[in-house]
């Protein structure tokens, strides 16, 4: 077995355990694939955002799905050329996304039966206004996927949990960067985990954390963001799926989204799945889902 081969089953191992070896082995699908499946339909328009060379609306697997990326094809095949990834993976890009308004980018509305975003919210310095844009490129019944960190089980473990108070005061500012201080905690906190250092793990993944960056490179990078002139890709948001359904449910009493969540969150491996839709439902009950939130810190 090749040290890399072995590297990935490690990281494998680590993020679901023994199971998700025995998954690979059998070439069953992840239960993120799965939960892609069960909403996106292969038929219906699509639209995957930055799924850069792990897609899961592949235009050859038959999904009729547009692909935004932050980059062109060839581009994403040149910047993860060494990064041990499966390049063939990268399909071609039909809109580069700068940061501009999503609906701008695509020139459309009410277009998508679908949606997906995997790992990308936590990126965006403007939560409300990047799922609002989804909103709008979504038809009436259209439906939202997302793929999140799960912030107790990845190198965010100890960053502070985002409020529906942070996403708002981020919304208020118009963010379209992160601000310095998010710029310093990212990278003053990050931690990997076991012997080699992997970003994300299984509940009980042994080993301990480490830190990811010295201080010298903390400092440097908080620094450079105070700059102001280029984004900086750190994660904005930290959620678990419990404090992640109530800052949407927060947002669709404040009148600021209409989607609300009709799948999940459901989770494994450092993250967790939700889905999407508008909605008429009731919220839940606050109490309850500050107490679900405590009881997952602990």
């Amino acid at each position: 077995m090749t040290l890399t081969r072995q590297h990935r089953l490690y990281a494998l191992w680590m993020r679901e355990g023994l199971g998700g070896i025995v998954r690979q082995l059998l070439r069953r699908p992840s239960l993120r694939q799965r939960f892609v499946t069960r909403y996106a339909s292969r038929e219906a328009p699509g639209l995957e955002i930055g799924p850069s060379f792990n897609p899961l609306a592949r235009k050859a697997d038959g999904y009729n799905v547009d692909i935004l990326d932050h980059a062109d094809a060839p581009a994403l095949r040149a910047k993860y050329r060494d990064a041990g990834v499966n390049l063939g993976n990268i399909e071609d890009v039909d809109f580069v996304w700068q940061g501009e308004p999503l609906s701008e980018t695509l020139g459309r509305r009410g277009w998508y039966d679908w949606i997906i975003a995997s790992h990308v919210i936590e990126h965006t310095p403007d939560l409300v206004a990047f799922l609002v844009e989804c909103q709008t490129l979504l038809s009436e019944a259209g439906r939202l996927i997302l793929v999140v960190p799960d912030m107790r089980y990845c190198f965010d473990h100890f960053q502070s949990r985002s409020s529906t108070g942070d996403v708002l005061d981020a919304h208020h500012q118009g963010r379209t960067l992160p601000s310095p201080g998010r710029v310093f905690d990212h990278h003053a906190n990050a931690v990997s985990k076991g012997w080699q250092r992997v970003l994300a793990w299984h509940r009980g993944a042994p080993g301990p954390l480490r830190r990811m960056h010295d201080m010298e490179g903390v400092v440097g990078a908080w620094r450079h963001a105070q700059d102001g002139k280029e984004y900086i890709d750190v994660h904005n948001w930290h959620f678990t799926p419990e404090s992640f359904r109530l800052v949407i449910d927060d947002l669709r009493e404040l009148g600021l989204l209409e989607l609300g969540i009709i799948d999940g969150p459901t989770g494994a491996g450092g993250e967790f799945c939700v889905c999407l839709q508008r909605t008429a439902g009731k919220r839940h009950d606050r109490m309850v889902s500050l107490q679900a939130i405590a009881k997952a810190a602990r």
